[in-house]
């Protein structure tokens, strides 16, 4: 494996060690999975890995996903 001393994963997620990141993994909740994949399609997004064909695509699909979870979480609260 990788170096973990402070590895920065998708340029924002510190991890110190080998600890912290096993620990994520084991404790990965699915709020944390899908912040996670966000920011994981935002560094490929930026880093022009995708055709603006799946931009677009990619960009409406994490709007609704966001829409939806907002949603959600609104009916959760009443």
């Amino acid at each position: 494996m990788q170096d973990l001393n402070s590895l920065p994963l998708f340029d924002r997620i510190q991890i110190q060690n080998s600890e912290d990141f096993d620990n994520l993994i084991d404790t990965l909740t699915k709020e944390q999975g899908d912040y996670i994949i966000k920011i994981a399609l935002e560094k490929a997004f930026n880093s022009g890995i995708y055709s603006l064909t799946e931009s677009e695509i990619l960009s409406k699909s994490l709007r609704l996903k966001n829409k939806n979870t907002e949603t959600i979480s609104e009916n959760d609260t009443e």
